[in-house]
């Protein structure tokens, strides 16, 4: 009896250590979900720059069947499941041998598709990838989200509009072209989860905005709405 005490406790302080080192199991479904070993179900929502969620990001625990870490440049990276802001409603996983994250949010969060053409409101933030959350509640930006892109994707390309020819130097190069900000998609109100659109600027003359991997021109009109409502 005095044996199987010990056991048992021995194995409540293993299960308790563990716990307090946020080792969460984790487990791949043939659905490609991935599951906690309590039962929670996360959905793959997209990788690394093509969604984005606030915050800083911190190690929960290690997917079966995977190794535990893979080397990047000087980096030794843990793959696996991260929390954000220590909430758990979206997870971020390091996959072996990928230096980009994909993205996954709790399966029953989820009320629609996480694409461009489920957005409910865009917001332009000036400057570099944002990690201010404020953008999910702020109420700013343009709610005539369906006109929006389709004027953009039905409108000229960057190239064909040339708006490189504004920045081109004589050496070929080109000055004052610089990323001005992003355009942020918001799916859902309070999910922890935007789709950014890089917009960049040729010295502040025109503007662009990428979309899908295609760079669109991004009539002024559109911006000063963004920027301002």
């Amino acid at each position: 009896m005095r044996k199987t005490c010990v056991i048992f406790i021995c194995l409540a302080i293993i299960l308790c250590f563990a716990a307090c080192n946020g080792n969460v199991e984790f487990t791949e479904n043939e659905n490609k979900t991935i599951a906690t070993n309590s039962g929670t179900e996360y959905t793959y929502v997209g990788n690394e720059g093509n969604v984005w969620c606030f915050g800083e990001w911190e190690f929960v625990g290690h997917v079966v069947g995977e190794k535990k870490t893979f080397s990047h440049l000087a980096d030794k990276i843990k793959t696996g499941m991260y929390s954000v802001d220590g909430g758990k409603d979206v997870l971020v996983r390091y996959l072996s041998d990928n230096e980009y994250a994909s993205i996954y949010v709790k399966s029953d969060l989820l009320k629609t598709e996480v694409k461009l053409e489920n957005c409910i409101r865009y917001e332009f933030v000036k400057g570099t990838l944002s990690n201010d959350s404020g953008i999910l509640n702020s109420k700013k930006g343009i709610f005539e989200c369906e006109k929006f892109l389709n004027e953009i994707k039905n409108g000229q390309k960057a190239e064909d509009a040339g708006l490189s020819d504004l920045v081109k130097q004589p050496d070929g190069m080109l000055k004052n072209c610089y990323v001005y900000g992003y355009v942020y998609g918001i799916v859902q109100e309070n999910l922890n989860l935007v789709i950014p659109l890089e917009v960049i600027s040729y010295d502040d003359k025109a503007y662009s905005i990428k979309i899908d991997g295609k760079e669109y021109v991004l009539l002024k009109d559109w911006l000063d709405k963004l920027i301002t409502e």
